[in-house]
């Protein structure tokens, strides 16, 4: 099992490239997605940010509405759906928002270690069209405890759906997502990055570290950065002989 990706929901997708961009990574439009649209942020070792937002902002305020007013909450008692964990998606305050794992047959991952036990949503396949014109498409997963990860099989070569070439190279130097510290325990563990359960955070809080090249530090964080928590280190010493 690999870490996938972590989806990072914003208001304005133009706006939050931009701020990436001024920290020295490399953003690549991702195109779009029924009501909402992407970009990719990623990374040399098949990790990568989904930086992703509705197209529009009125049904943005909208679904914000809805979630203010408890419509949200009750769709999410009545029925827990990868539908209802999308308009969670929607809904929400910007920021880290879910974690994608992938590397098990979604028709099997019922009943495969570590994974047996594990409720999960029946599989949906979507669909992206990027940029150039190419259909990406691919089915996911969702456990049914909303704060556990979903889950990623490809129906496309993986590289249509994340780019390989000039768009893993960052002026800052990053390599790749090396930890994932969240307010929950996460059931299903990873090979490419350590995922650790951080008491102190609070439930669905997400702190991304990523290493880079470079002997470069920074702390990514606050509001006016999407609420996001990242943390750009230099590679250690046992990382640099791997």
């Amino acid at each position: 099992m690999l870490l996938d990706h972590l989806v990072l929901f914003v208001d304005d997708l133009t706006t939050a490239i931009a701020r990436f961009e001024s920290k020295g990574f490399t953003v690549t439009p991702g195109g779009t997605n029924g009501p909402t649209h992407n970009a990719l942020i990623v990374f040399a070792n098949d990790t990568y940010i989904e930086l992703i937002a509705l197209r529009s902002s009125r049904f943005r305020l909208i679904m914000r509405a809805l979630r203010g007013l408890g419509m949200l909450a009750l769709r999410r008692w009545l029925k827990r759906d990868l539908q209802t964990r999308l308009l969670d998606w929607m809904s929400g305050p910007q920021g880290l928002i879910d974690l994608c794992f992938r590397g098990t047959e979604l028709t099997e991952i019922n009943n495969s270690s570590p994974l047996s036990g594990m409720v999960l949503t029946d599989p949906v396949q979507f669909k992206r069209h990027r940029p150039d014109g190419l259909v990406v498409q691919w089915t996911l997963r969702g456990a049914n405890k909303r704060r556990q990860p979903f889950f990623i099989q490809d129906a496309t070569p993986i590289d249509y759906r994340i780019p390989a070439g000039d768009a893993r190279i960052h002026p800052n130097g990053a390599l790749g997502i090396s930890e994932v510290r969240t307010g929950e325990l996460i059931e299903p563990s990873v090979s490419n990055a350590k995922i650790t359960h951080d008491p102190t955070l609070q439930p669905g809080s997400v702190s991304v570290t990523i290493v880079n090249e470079l002997d470069a530090t920074d702390h990514i964080h606050g509001p006016d950065f999407f609420n996001v928590d990242i943390h750009l280190l230099p590679k250690s010493s046992d990382q640099q002989k791997t």
